[in-house]
């Protein structure tokens, strides 16, 4: 099947399917948690505001700047730390390359100093009680979590403003963005299952190389490899800080994940060697999604706020796989990355947790499948069935805090993960029904009202506990 890059391929009496694909490495990103939304995309768009005004030539004036926050970011972003990535952003600090750790320090030093230096241009003036606002009472176009920055010259005039919208996974949309005109050729560019095991087996190939082939459009084998190694390195390593860091979250609730771990090893017994693959799934799950609710460096898979099931599969896969786990680790993450991308081409984004925590556990259970020996059509029933259950779920985070149910929903969908991926492997020929779950999906996303959809306007984010 010929396809093009966002555009139809006209061939014949027909036109084949529209599809946008997503790179893998949009769907892996690394930064600090809990919330790309709230926190990557924030320190995203203080950076992308830099570099604009700089362009413009009215960088080097500035002598103070004030930032706005509307939608879900005035309404919870002081619990998840969005003012603190906002500053980060306008020092100079990556998301890549942080933690909220690393976030709070850098607004402690700017509150202490009064001052802060953009991105290593000029050194201004900044107060956060001043000069950061948490909109509560108005919104702007389009009612989304939205920024306004304001630059201002000596005499306090505007030199300089620009409206941004942090829309998810990290992403950042201007005022003013225009949809790209054209956009690079993919060889595999899917948005349904059907016409992705239709190009499987066309060309003989398994579901992670087509992944692989689209990403070498723009880097070459061995970058895709080391890129994808790196996210594996640093999934893990957020892992084992979740399994050995205790303390408190943010929200005072204790970590779990190490207690947990220690349970599983009672009596001398390995992690890997005590209950069962589902549980121990859980276990993993739940250790990266605490990590990721303290604010530490982690990969968001598909999002910050649903990425426990992905790392804790690959996880409980180099616990029982061969010794030298790379080729697999790379499979796997390219296999996941297929389906998370056919997944958010179809559409499924922007729908509650259904169209989260719901596609990673689909990429975890169809990686876990593939590295298990699966055919291809065995990888998408593993997708299938790990996406399936979540049909219908809300985003309704308890205090606007992306603790509670979140790490719990992490835990149980990667434990359904593992079970789909280890009962697809054994299922001869498996049906297809993704795509109708996916269009069930879209419909009840469709449905959902805006306020159930972690703003904190509704549900038991708004709910009294009964004393």
């Amino acid at each position: 099947m010929r396809m093009r890059f966002g555009l139809p391929v006209p061939t014949g009496s027909r036109t084949e399917e529209i599809a946008v694909v997503v790179s893998a490495f949009e769907l892996y990103r690394i930064g600090p948690g809990p919330s790309s939304m709230h926190v990557v995309g924030p320190q995203r768009a203080a950076q992308r505001f830099l570099r604009e005004i700089a362009a413009d030539g009215v960088l080097s004036g500035v002598q103070r700047v004030e930032v706005e926050l509307f939608g879900g970011l005035a309404f919870t972003g002081r619990e998840r730390g969005t003012d603190h990535a906002v500053i980060g952003g306008l020092t100079g600090l990556s998301p890549e390359l942080c933690d909220r750790a690393a976030l709070a320090r850098r607004a402690a030093q700017v509150h202490s100093d009064g001052h802060l230096t953009l991105g290593g241009g000029p050194r201004v003036a900044f107060a956060a009680a001043r000069d950061l606002h948490f909109v509560i009472n108005r919104a702007v176009a389009f009612d989304g979590n939205a920024l306004r920055f304001i630059a201002r010259d000596r005499h306090d005039a505007i030199v300089a403003t620009r409206v941004y919208f942090s829309i998810g996974n990290g992403h950042v949309r201007g005022e003013a963005d225009r949809p790209a005109l054209a956009h690079a050729r993919l060889p595999h560019a899917h948005a349904s299952a059907e016409s992705m095991l239709e190009a499987c087996g066309s060309h003989g190939k398994r579901i992670a190389d087509l992944a692989r082939a689209n990403e070498c459009v723009q880097l070459s084998p061995g970058e895709v490899r080391a890129r994808l190694l790196d996210v594996a390195f640093v999934m893990r390593a957020s892992l084992e800080r979740g399994l050995t860091t205790d303390g408190v979250l943010p929200s005072g609730n204790r970590r779990t994940a190490p207690s947990w771990s220690a349970a599983m090893q009672e009596g001398g017994a390995t992690a890997a060697g005590s209950n069962t693959p589902a549980q121990r799934a859980a276990v993993y799950a739940t250790a990266v999604a605490e990590e990721s609710a303290a604010g530490g460096r982690v990969v968001a898979a598909p999002s910050a706020g649903a990425l426990g099931p992905v790392p804790a599969l690959l996880q409980l896969w180099c616990d029982t796989g061969p010794l030298h786990h790379d080729d697999s680790a790379v499979e796997f993450l390219l296999t996941g990355a297929a389906i998370g991308a056919m997944l958010r081409a179809a559409g499924l984004h922007h729908a509650g947790c259904q169209s989260e925590i719901g596609v990673a556990a689909a990429m975890a259970a169809a990686g876990y499948a593939a590295v298990l020996g699966g055919s291809n059509a065995q990888v998408m029933h593993a997708a299938e069935s790990a996406l399936r259950p979540h049909l219908g779920l809300t985003c309704d985070p308890a205090g606007g805090r992306i603790e509670e149910p979140c790490i719990e929903r992490n835990a149980v969908a990667a434990s359904r993960a593992c079970a789909a991926a280890l009962e697809a492997v054994r299922t001869p020929s498996p049906r297809n029904g993704v795509d109708a779950t996916v269009r069930a999906m879209i419909a009840s996303g469709q449905r959902m009202a805006s306020r159930p959809k972690t703003t904190s306007l509704a549900g038991v984010a708004v709910s009294l506990a009964e004393c």
